[in-house]
C-alpha cells in the first residue's frame, strides 16, 4: 500500500518523513469523523526525536487506498491526546 499525500497535507510546512515520524512513533491517536466508507483517524506526536515540540497528522484509509490530508504544529484541539 502506498501513501497518496494531498497538497493540503504540505500547507503547513510539516515534510513527509516528519509527518510519518510522528505516526509511527505517536503518543496519541484517535479515530475522527470522516467520509463514509473511510477509517480517518488522527496521530499526535513529535516530528523527530530531537524536539520538544509536537505535530498533529491527520489520515484516512479505505482498503488499499491510504491518503494523508493534513500535518501541522500541534493545535489545541488534539492537545488532549498528550495529556
Amino acid at each position: 500500500m502506498g501513501v497518496i499525500w494531498t497538497k493540503s497535507s504540505a500547507k503547513h510546512g510539516v515534510s513527509r518523513e516528519d509527518a510519518l515520524w510522528a505516526m509511527a512513533h505517536a503518543e496519541g491517536s484517535t479515530a475522527i469523523e470522516g467520509n463514509p466508507g473511510w477509517l480517518t483517524k488522527v496521530w499526535v506526536g513529535h516530528p523527530h526525536p530531537q524536539t520538544d515540540r509536537y505535530i498533529e497528522v491527520m489520515g484516512a484509509r479505505r482498503g488499499d487506498e491510504f491518503v494523508i490530508f493534513h500535518a501541522m504544529p500541534l493545535s489545541d484541539l488534539y492537545r488532549h491526546l498528550i495529556s
